[in-house]
C-alpha cells in the first residue's frame, strides 16, 4: 500500500505527457540552435549549455515521475519508458559536454598562464606531473568536445523520433491537441517549414485536415468558440487546393464537410 500511495502522489505532482512533449520540443530546439552555431564558429557558450543542462534535469525528473510511475502500476514496457532513458542519456552526456567547455573556457587560460611563468624554472617532480596531467586534460577536452556534441545531436534526433510516436499515441487527448497547436512555431523549429502539418500527416489518417479539425473541435468543446471558428474557416478556405489524387482525398472532403457544418453552429452561438 505504501508504494501504491507514493505512485499516486507522484503522478499528481508532476506534469502531464503533453507538457513533457512541449518542454522536450523547446529544449531540443534550443540544443539544435547551439549545435548549428558550434558547427559554424567551433565554440560553445558555457552559460547557455549550463542552462540547457538544468532544463534537461527538470525534464528528466518529470519523465521519471510520470513514465516510471506508469510502468510500476501497469508492469509493462512502453514507448515512454525508452523515451525516459533517452532523456536521461542526453542529460548525462550534457554534463560531460559542460565539463569540456569549462576546462577549455575557464581552466585552459589559467593553466597556460601558470605554465609560462614556470617554464624557465627548475620544478619538483610533483609539479611537472601536475602540468603534464593538465596538458592531457585540456587535450582530451579539445578532442572530446566536438565528438560529444555530435553524439548528443544524434541522441536528440532519436529522441525527436520517439517523441513523434508518443504524440501519435496521445494524439486524441484534448490537452495534447491544443498544446501542439498553440506551440506550432516550436513544432516547426524541429520539423521544418509547415512542420505542424507534416506532423499531422504522420499522425492522422486524414492528415492535416483531420488534425486542424480535431483541434477546432477541442477548442469548441472547451468554450473557445472564436478560436474554433477561425481554425475551421482556415480548413474550409483550402478546399479548392486539396489534391484529388491523394489516397485520402475522400476523407479530407468528409472532414471539410463536417467543418462547414460545425462552423454554422459556432457562428450561431457567437451571434446569439
Amino acid at each position: 500500500m505504501k508504494n501504491g500511495v507514493n505512485i499516486v502522489k507522484i503522478k499528481k505532482d508532476f506534469t502531464g505527457i503533453a507538457d513533457i512533449v512541449i518542454n522536450s520540443l523547446r529544449i531540443f530546439s534550443e540544443f539544435k540552435a547551439e549545435y548549428i552555431s558550434f558547427r559554424k564558429v567551433k565554440k560553445l557558450d558555457f552559460c547557455r549549455i549550463d542552462r540547457l543542462e538544468k532544463e534537461l534535469f527538470d525534464l528528466k525528473d518529470a519523465t521519471h515521475a510520470l513514465f516510471r510511475a506508469e510502468t510500476a502500476v501497469k508492469k509493462e514496457i512502453k514507448e515512454t519508458d525508452l523515451y525516459d532513458l533517452i532523456v536521461s542519456s542526453i542529460f548525462h552526456e550534457m554534463l560531460h559536454l559542460k565539463e569540456y567547455i569549462y576546462i577549455l573556457e575557464k581552466y585552459e587560460p589559467s593553466f597556460d598562464l601558470i605554465e609560462k611563468k614556470m617554464e624557465d624554472k627548475s620544478l619538483e617532480d610533483f609539479k611537472k606531473d601536475f602540468l603534464r596531467h593538465s596538458r592531457e586534460m585540456v587535450g582530451e577536452a579539445k578532442l572530446g568536445l566536438p565528438l560529444k556534441i555530435q553524439g548528443i545531436n544524434e541522441i536528440v534526433e532519436d529522441a525527436i523520433k520517439h517523441l513523434g510516436q508518443i504524440i501519435k499515441v496521445n494524439s486524441f487527448d484534448s490537452h495534447m491537441l491544443r498544446s501542439i497547436f498553440v506551440s506550432r512555431e516550436l513544432v516547426e523549429s524541429i520539423y521544418g517549414a509547415n512542420g505542424l502539418e507534416k506532423l499531422y500527416d504522420s499522425i492522422y489518417e486524414g492528415g492535416w485536415v483531420e488534425g486542424y479539425f480535431l483541434v477546432a473541435e477541442s477548442f469548441s468543446k472547451s468554450g473557445f468558440y472564436e478560436e474554433a471558428a477561425t481554425l475551421l474557416r482556415k480548413v474550409i478556405a483550402r478546399t479548392d487546393y486539396l489534391d484529388k489524387n491523394h489516397k485520402q482525398y475522400k476523407l479530407h472532403r468528409d472532414y471539410i464537410d463536417r467543418a462547414r457544418k460545425d462552423l454554422l453552429g459556432l457562428e450561431k452561438n457567437l451571434a446569439s
